[in-house]
């Protein structure tokens, strides 16, 4: 297993310098077997790409169990027991955007 690692994300629409001396939150290494949830909003390719960026995190960490959880529309709000539900079985979730 990897330890945490500080990923660079690059944005073509934002020119600031790097903050330096940039120190992230302490994070806890999962070394048991865990769910990860992914949330697809909807959008287009919003599904592929979080199914990619899965497949990565499935090298990295001990992730026994992958749940694909589908908003009925970008536009609309995950319902609140649907999220708390989610929460409950997921030792990660990540949610994204498409287009």
């Amino acid at each position: 297993m990897s330890s945490c690692e500080i990923s660079i994300v690059l944005r073509p629409d934002y020119e600031d310098d790097q903050v330096e001396n940039f120190v992230p939150a302490p994070r806890s290494v999962p070394t048991e077997p865990f769910t990860l949830s992914i949330i697809d909003n909807g959008k287009p390719k919003a599904k592929q790409l979080l199914g990619e960026l899965a497949s990565l995190l499935e090298d990295r960490f001990p992730i026994a169990n992958v749940e694909l959880v589908s908003k009925s529309s970008a536009g609309k709000p995950l319902e609140a027991d649907v999220a708390q539900s989610v929460a409950a079985r997921s030792r990660m979730v990540i949610t994204g955007i498409g287009d």
